[in-house]
């Protein structure tokens, strides 16, 4: 059997192409409806083909509603809600048939095949220290947007752009070298605009030892090594590391400044060059060149996304920090002066984070604590939760009480507790195998809302598919979760007569196949004992 939410949307962009015509539709199609009444899944793509086509919906959804039923076996019903809104219901033999399936294919069978090669880059802040809070929450949703679309079928590249060239690099070498004078008692001067984080002091005790011939290339290599072991702390991995100075020195960003020259897309003011931006809707246009002849980051940013796209990916993803925000615009613009496609970029803003504790902030300044204290703090597992526990664009407020907190009042341990739960079960039952055939036994209207429940999680993965939202699915596991420890309180699992235990034994390890399958893509592992 299939899965059915993915076979209606699959119907319904078929049905829409064929009757309608190619329309921008975007997915996803349709949703969950909050009450029960109104079904299993509700569209309402009539209303939208309505308002492109200047027609009224209820005659499109009519038309959808008859052809719907032509294409899909296992529904009860189909009903219209003026003005056009269409809702599904599910048969029960369709709910048994389809977690019958999932025990047997388990996560495989909310898994489906896309074969776009794509690109995400994230994180990529410039390597004059320490990760910062802010950081950690990029990564984790850029490595978590990374694996859902790997999960899909997706080749998925990810990418750590290091800006290791221009006055902020300069800085941080003084600073060391200032530092350097300091500890040897000799005379020194930190810049005022430079770095005066303990960390700079570590380097430069490093660098006194070893004496390095090439100092800059000694502070870059050891602050790059500090970064990627914050990242692996987080359990965060990047298949490649692209050095803007290589690409400087790799002829790259001459070359694109050439190529805009020759489109007639560069010009001289001032002693510098600019890009002419406000031709493509900018506010104003850009600097590629300064008068003192060096690179802009914008320049090294057209260099960089070029080379993205001729390296044969399908879709670039970026993750910046909000004092990004006014890039968007015109690096895509630049795209397209290029020639590219400016869809073939998707550019996420993942807002700023604070922290709320009743605990002294850090043990090293007392101020401010980096990526890697809040790690060591709260562990991997919770770091990640509670990072994608808000929609992108919101402040994020991370609570390290409750992180740490072992209670219900913590949706992570209630989520894991879930699972350990299931396993529990699972361990005093013994050897009985679970056969699908024994879910036919299930009738109760609670074991088949648990069915309903294991299956939202298509719905719930398109979202974060479609969206880059992984907030949806910490919203499905605390939901799931929900559910599962009212029905386990309301109702005995393992009970005397054998046919019903043996069928909430399976109805079980469905719900632990999606619990388990979401903390996964979250990149945590699920617990087994608590």
């Amino acid at each position: 059997m299939k899965n059915l939410y993915r076979e209606i949307c699959f119907s319904l962009r078929e049905i829409v192409n064929k009757r309608f015509g190619k329309l921008p539709i975007l997915p996803p199609w349709g949703e969950i409806p909050p009450q029960a009444s109104f079904g299993d899944f509700s569209t309402m793509v009539a209303l939208k083909i309505g308002s492109y086509l200047k027609k009224g919906p209820f005659s499109i959804a009519c038309i959808l509603k008859e052809e719907l039923e032509k294409r899909l076996k296992g529904i009860e019903k189909i009903e219209i809600v003026k003005p056009g809104f269409i809702n599904l219901f599910f048969a029960r033999k369709t709910l048994l048939d389809s977690l019958k399936v999932i025990l047997k294919k388990k996560e495989n069978y909310f898994s489906f095949r896309e074969k776009r090669r794509v690109l995400i880059e994230f994180v990529s802040a410039i390597p004059t220290g320490p990760l910062s809070i802010a950081h950690g929450r990029q990564a984790v949703v850029g490595d978590i947007v990374a694996n859902v679309l790997e999960f899909f079928g997706n080749r998925v590249v990810r990418e750590y752009y290091l800006n290791d060239v221009g006055r902020q690099i300069d800085l941080l070498i003084t600073s060391v070298e200032e530092r350097m004078k300091e500890i040897e008692g000799k005379a020194f001067s930190l810049p005022q605009d430079g770095y005066w984080g303990d960390y700079v002091k570590d380097i430069a005790k490093e660098a006194i030892k070893k004496r390095p011939k090439n100092l800059k290339g000694f502070v870059l290599s050891y602050i790059l090594n500090e970064i990627k072991k914050d990242l692996k702390k987080l359990g965060v991995r990047f298949e490649r590391w692209v050095s803007q100075k290589e690409l400087i020195n790799k002829g790259k960003v001459e070359k694109v400044i050439a190529l805009l020259e020759r489109k007639g897309l560069a010009y001289v003011k001032d002693g510098a060059l600019w890009f002419p931006s406000t031709k493509f809707g900018d506010d104003k246009d850009r600097v590629l060149r300064k008068s003192d002849g060096e690179f802009t980051y914008f320049a090294s940013d057209i260099a960089y996304h070029k080379d993205k796209v001729e390296r044969g990916f399908d879709k670039l993803i970026n993750l910046w920090g909000p004092d990004h925000h006014g890039y968007i615009k015109r690096v895509k613009i630049s795209l397209k002066a290029l020639g590219f496609k400016e869809d073939i970029l998707d550019i996420l803003i993942i807002q700023l984070v604070k922290i709320k504790t009743k605990e002294r902030m850090s043990r090293r300044r007392g101020t401010a604590i980096s990526l890697s204290e809040l790690v060591e703090d709260v562990g991997k597992d919770a770091a990640r939760f509670y990072y994608t526990s808000r929609k992108n664009s919101s402040h994020l407020e991370f609570d390290i009480d409750k992180a740490k907190e072992a209670s219900f009042e913590n949706p992570l341990y209630y989520i894991q507790y879930a699972h350990a739960r299931i396993c529990s079960i699972f361990r005093k039952k013994g050897k009985r195998k679970l056969e699908p055939c024994w879910i036919d036994f299930l009738k109760d209207e609670k074991e088949l809302l648990i069915i309903r429940k294991i299956l939202q999680l298509s719905y719930c993965l398109e979202r974060v598919y479609y969206t880059f939202e992984p907030v949806f699915l910490i919203e499905y596991l605390k939901d799931m979760a929900n559910h599962f420890h009212k029905f386990y309180e309301e109702r005995k699992v393992l009970g005397e007569d054998e046919k019903v235990t043996r069928a909430r034994l399976a109805l079980l390890e469905g719900v632990r196949i999606v619990l388990s399958c979401g903390l996964k893509l979250l990149g945590i592992e699920p617990a087994r004992r608590m």
